[in-house]
This record gives structure tokens, C-alpha cells and sequence, in this order.
């Protein structure tokens, strides 16, 4: 026996699984990572195709003896052709995809979070963007602090004061709280932006004026730090291509 039913979602990644089939997984906005089977595409023509980071509506059926769902048909919004074009847009999208399926819990938030966010990394800044993603996603998994405060004394930053990091919060901390010995540092206008980043939407974000070189600092730093604050490995920063 088969159930059928359709979901609005988000293909994150693709595997080959044994013979011609493959494996996607899909970002849904009230079912989490769905894990779907289409099989024989890797040797019919004819075999529904759904690439990575297609957002569409997906037709699927489930089957009731062990579980697994199979993909049936889909009826496509956006393919994001033009991420493919950009291996540096390719790569960061493919990280926070894998965030994703390896984070803590995944709702509408995330969804609509990571929805706009190829929408908008598609057609402008990655940095800026991928910015955006990762302090709320983190933010949405109750990791890391708010820029404000130094998790670890509770003190209150000063204006001026240059941030640490400590490994064992996974979070920027005061300078006494500095766990590295100022090996990861982050200064007092970045600190500021992050702070003002972390409270505001995508619109307030994107009326904030930073240079191209300081967002590409920050996003960098934001790429140290996840080795330390997420709870698993991220093999997309292990492959030295994210840069």
C-alpha cells in the first residue's frame, strides 16, 4: 500500500543510491528533511528529475510497509539555475544545506529562512547574505550569543572592546573570557553589525551599509566559528572550497 501526498518544498542535496536511483533530500516547510527515492533516473530520460535546490511541489508517496517515499512527479517554481554559475554561491549554499539537515530541529522558520535566502544569494551578495543565514539559523538552534552580552561573565560589551572566542561555549566571549588566546578575534564595528544583524529582518538587514571587504571578513570569521559552535562536522568546510 501506497499514500500519496504532495508538500511545498526544497531539494538540499542529491546522492547516487545502488543501481540507477538516487537519493535527495527535501526541505519541507512542516515535515522537516523529507529522505525520497526516485528511481531509474540515472537511466531513463524519462524519469522525473529534481536537481539540487529546485523549489517546487512535490508529489510523493509513501509506502506503508517500510516507510520510504518515492518521488512521483513535481511541479517547479524555481529552478535557481543561476547559483550553478557561481561555485563560491554553489558552495556556501551547499553548506548551509547541510546545516540544515544536520541541525538540531527544522520548522516553517527554516524554511522560509533558506527559501529567501537562495532567492536572494541567487540574484546578489553571497557574504551578505550567508551572514544573514547563519547568525538567525544559529539563532534558531539556540546557539552562540547575541553580541551584546559575553555569555560566559554576563558583562556587557564596551563600545570599543575587541571580542574572543571560547571553544568550550562555541561563542564570541569578552576579552577576559578568551579561551584562544586571541587567535580568533572580532572587532568593535563587526561586533556591532552582528549585533544589529542578529535583532532585525531581511529588509532592516539589507539597509545596513557595510564595505565588501568587511562583509567578506565577517562572513569568513562566521566560517571559523561554526567548526567550534556546531554540534557535528561540516564536511562542506572540511573540503577547503568555501572561502
Amino acid at each position: 500500500m501506497e499514500r500519496d501526498f504532495k508538500t511545498l518544498g526544497i531539494v538540499l542535496k542529491k546522492d547516487n543510491a545502488k543501481d540507477n536511483d538516487v537519493v535527495i533530500r527535501i526541505l519541507t516547510p512542516d515535515m522537516g528533511v523529507l529522505e525520497v527515492y526516485v528511481y531509474g533516473v540515472r537511466k531513463s530520460s524519462k524519469a522525473v528529475r529534481a536537481s539540487v535546490f529546485t523549489e517546487g511541489v512535490f508529489s510523493l508517496s509513501r509506502r506503508t510497509e517500510n516507510g520510504k517515499i518515492t518521488l512521483k512527479d513535481v511541479d517547479t517554481l524555481s529552478f535557481h539555475e543561476k547559483i550553478g554559475e557561481s561555485l563560491e554561491k554553489t558552495v556556501a549554499l551547499s553548506l548551509f544545506s547541510e546545516m540544515i539537515i544536520k541541525g538540531r530541529s527544522v520548522d516553517a522558520y527554516i524554511f522560509n529562512l533558506f527559501a529567501g535566502t537562495l532567492d536572494r544569494v541567487e540574484s546578489g551578495d553571497r557574504d551578505r547574505e550567508g551572514i544573514y543565514f547563519i547568525i538567525h539559523y544559529l539563532r534558531s538552534q539556540s546557539l552562540g550569543g547575541d553580541w551584546k552580552i559575553c555569555p560566559e561573565c554576563l558583562r556587557g560589551y564596551r563600545d570599543d572592546e575587541v571580542l574572543g572566542y571560547s571553544l568550550s561555549l562555541g561563542t564570541a566571549v569578552c576579552c577576559d573570557c578568551d579561551e584562544m588566546g586571541g587567535d580568533m578575534i572580532l572587532p568593535p564595528n563587526a561586533r556591532k553589525y552582528l549585533a544589529r544583524i542578529y535583532e532585525c529582518s531581511i529588509k532592516e538587514a539589507e539597509e545596513i551599509r557595510i564595505s565588501d571587504e568587511m562583509a567578506r571578513r565577517i562572513f569568513r570569521y562566521l566560517l571559523r566559528t561554526l567548526k567550534h559552535s556546531f554540534p557535528v562536522r561540516l564536511n562542506v568546510l572540511e573540503t577547503g572550497l568555501i572561502v
